[in-house]
């Protein structure tokens, strides 16, 4: 079955064949080419070639550097993307990519012209940057083809098929803090709250991502009705020309916009932080005038970790302590990714829910003495659960 959209297809032989338009008929009917290849990769990017060289594809005369295209590319994104995110792509740009690929003219590049130097990139040939890991590297491929098709539409260069093997880099996984953690981190800010370690509760028994505690207001907090309302988030971004800029923004994605039910508990906290601050101050740092910066506010949740006699964990482990106690907690999992701001249950499933040897025994027990217990010996048919933070969810 051909590929849809593609006009490739595996053949009975093992083959791949491709199809392409070489020429019209008089009467316009399309003359078809046909390609073959051992591999599906090796065939698309031969159609390629041959619909330039069959002149489907009829460059500019201008014949800009990869560096010039890549500007006007990040310059086209406009408001279509965050502050924050522009800043990113263009110094992944300016750090890794352009580089290797500042002065390549656009009308002489081949895939492996850029394959290769994408090769050099991952593992700093040069030794101007540790080599890369998976997630950025994926991240600089990205890059790259994005530039290329924006070349291709503008009619600069031809299409690239660019196929590269990523490094592939053991990230060690997140460890969520346990339940007995959890509390003893409750414990602690409870003994002297203030609103700075309120903060570290938002965290953890709400899951908000560190921006976007940062970017809270007592505005948004309705502690009467017991709602929180996210809305911004606040980042440090790096300038092009250099230096750095603390902005407030939107939240990470649109599904990030959420309001989120506070605990009793909870709120009862924030009423004794609060005092007479105005809507407009900042919750963290109490002023109008400026936000507290992330990268401060790490540096706090680190130390009040390492006082309430807790491994200091990377702040966003607190978020996933969140959604793996909640889980635990028996909370719906489409409930849960929508507390967490996900566009999808799969991203929290995949990515966010992390399971204890605990609960693996109770699970196991309660499946063995379901499906496995002896005749006439009373079947275990309630689940079981594990031990979870009761301050998370309940008043």
């Amino acid at each position: 079955m051909a590929r849809h959209g593609e006009n490739i297809r595996k053949r009975k032989d093992g083959r791949w064949e491709g199809r392409y338009i070489k020429g019209r008929t008089p009467d316009g009917k399309a003359k078809l080419g046909y390609v073959y290849g051992k591999t599906y990769g090796q065939v698309r990017q031969r159609l390629v070639q041959y619909r330039a060289q069959c002149g489907e594809l009829i460059l500019s005369a201008e014949n800009p550097t990869f560096g010039q295209l890549a500007q006007d590319w990040l310059n086209s994104l406009g408001s279509s993307v965050k502050k924050s995110t522009a800043a990113h792509y263009g110094y992944t740009l300016r750090r890794y990519l352009l580089p290797q690929l500042q002065e390549l003219r656009l009308h002489s590049l081949e895939e492996h012209i850029l394959e290769a130097a994408l090769l050099r990139i991952f593992s700093s040939e040069n030794g101007s940057h540790r080599p890369l890991g998976t997630s950025l590297a994926k991240e600089c491929l990205a890059l790259v083809r994005r530039i290329c098709k924006y070349g291709s539409h503008l009619r600069l260069m031809r299409p690239m098929d660019i196929q590269v093997n990523l490094p592939r880099s053991a990230r060690p996984p997140v460890q969520p803090l346990s339940a007995a953690q959890a509390q003893a981190v409750d414990r602690y800010v409870r003994q002297a709250p203030t609103a700075r370690k309120a903060g570290l509760l938002l965290c953890l028994q709400l899951g908000l991502r560190i921006g976007e505690v940062c970017g809270l207001q007592w505005g948004d907090f309705d502690l009467e009705r017991k709602i929180l309302t996210i809305h911004r988030s606040v980042q440090r971004i790096v300038l092009p020309g250099g230096g750095t800029r603390l902005v407030v923004q939107s939240p990470k994605t649109q599904n990030s916009f959420r309001q989120l039910p506070l605990p009793t508990r909870l709120c009862s906290l924030l009423r004794t932080v609060r005092k007479a601050l105005p809507d407009t101050a900042w919750v963290l740092t109490g002023s109008n005038c400026k936000p507290a910066e992330p990268r401060n506010f790490r540096r706090s949740i680190r130390g009040y970790l390492l006082r309430a006699q807790v491994p200091p964990v990377h702040p966003h482990a607190l978020r996933h302590t969140f959604a793996t106690l909640c889980l635990q907690a028996g909370c719906d999992i489409k409930t849960l990714s929508e507390l967490l701001g996900h566009s999808s249950a799969a991203v929290t499933l995949q990515r966010y829910v992390h399971t204890s040897l605990n609960q693996k025994q109770l699970e196991m027990k309660r499946v063995f003495s379901v499906c496995f217990a002896p005749k006439g010996s009373s079947k275990g048919s309630s689940r079981t659960q594990a031990p979870h933070f009761s301050c998370v969810l309940s008043d």
